[in-house]
């Protein structure tokens, strides 16, 4: 449901070229990244569901999934899974909240979600391949 875009990644994407395998940096900066992403895309949705009458189903079923890779890159996805205690499936709710409708006012949690995450993965992604540039 979320993505991770950030501005400067072609900077990254050129140090990773040099390295002589990117793989292994670019699924353990990945593998650190995600939770930084859930954790922000949680505590948005706190925010903006928290008027009240939310369970935290919503909340509770932000997970990040496995890394894999694909011709794109490396990736993981940060999305809701599941239903919540009436059924309604948890994504729905996402979108509801995210998009808003007829009777609830949108309040975009995703974007604001990779806004806070940004700086805190940028400093973990270039860790990561300082690390890595050093080691060759």
């Amino acid at each position: 449901m979320a993505k991770l875009t950030l501005d400067g990644m072609e900077v990254f994407d050129e140090v990773f070229k040099k390295l002589s395998n990117p793989g292994p940096a670019a699924k353990k900066a990945v593998e650190q990244s995600k939770g930084i992403l859930r954790k922000s895309l949680q505590k948005e949705i706190r925010k903006a569901a928290n008027r009240g009458y939310a369970t935290g189903d919503l909340e509770n079923s932000i997970v990040a999934t496995k890394t894999k890779e694909n011709e794109y890159g490396t990736y993981s996805v940060v999305m809701p899974v599941g239903t919540d205690r009436k059924g309604t499936r948890n994504g729905e709710k996402l979108a509801y909240l995210e998009n808003g409708t007829s009777r609830q006012q949108a309040h975009p949690v995703r974007q604001a979600a990779v806004n806070n995450a940004e700086a805190e993965c940028t400093e973990v992604i270039q860790k990561i391949m300082e690390e890595e540039m050093g080691a060759e």
